[in-house]
């Protein structure tokens, strides 16, 4: 018993760090949001939305809602729509990428809504549309380095933030694949449960930090005399 509150407690502190870091990333982008470029505003975007259900959640929670999982469903469709928007602005190749994208975004966003209407109550964790997001987004961090090494289209600076942005998505989406992907059946055990949940904590925590550095490289580059 002591070990699952201590476990309770490790998680609690690390998701704290993570929703810190979250903050002070969209304070930044509020307070220089005439800096962002195009990627960068529609990254913007996605931060704005996890913020936003972060905050949703905090309220449930003090409301006395203990089962938020409705809202991850609910997270599940914005981080499919606007990650996909957010790497749209950075892909050029493959040409049928861009060609089909829209059509891409229609069946994707309808199989996410399916499956928390017909396949996965939205009491239950959302795993298939869960998995299907993170491979996504993974196979979309994965073009991106290819696209790197056949055109480079931003400046310097701005390649090299989003070439760290990039690979924090990578990072943390390939980390927390399985923990998303197995999430029902880790549910029902508890000490496990925690376990892998504060290692997505900390996933998230290296993920907000790698934006902020990105995001900082941005905003206070060195001007060259």
């Amino acid at each position: 018993m002591d070990s699952i509150v201590t476990l309770h407690s490790i998680y609690f502190h690390t998701a704290n760090v993570a929703l810190l870091c979250l903050c002070i990333n969209v304070a930044l982008c509020i307070f220089y949001r005439k800096k962002l470029n195009t990627p960068f505003q529609r990254l913007f975007y996605y931060l704005i939305w996890n913020l936003s259900i972060e905050i949703i959640v905090l309220i449930a929670s003090k409301l006395g809602y203990s089962n938020n999982l409705p809202l991850l469903h609910i997270y599940t469709l914005g981080e499919f729509i606007l990650f996909s928007y957010f790497f749209k602005s950075l892909l050029n190749k493959p040409i049928f990428f861009k060609k089909y994208f829209w059509y891409f975004i229609l069946i994707g966003s309808l199989f996410i809504v399916c499956n928390s209407t017909w396949l996965q109550s939205i009491y239950i964790f959302n795993s298939y549309a869960k998995t299907f997001v993170q491979l996504t987004i993974i196979g979309y961090a994965i073009l991106y380095f290819y696209n790197l090494i056949e055109n480079q289209v931003f400046a310097p600076t701005v390649s090299k933030s989003l070439r760290l942005i990039n690979s924090a998505v990578l990072i943390y989406y390939s980390g927390s694949l399985f923990i998303f992907m197995c999430s029902n059946v880790y549910y029902e055990n508890a000490q496990v449960y925690d376990i892998f949940w504060i290692f997505n904590a900390l996933l998230n925590i290296l993920f907000q930090l790698l934006i902020l550095i990105g995001l900082w490289k941005v905003f206070f580059k060195k001007k060259i005399l």
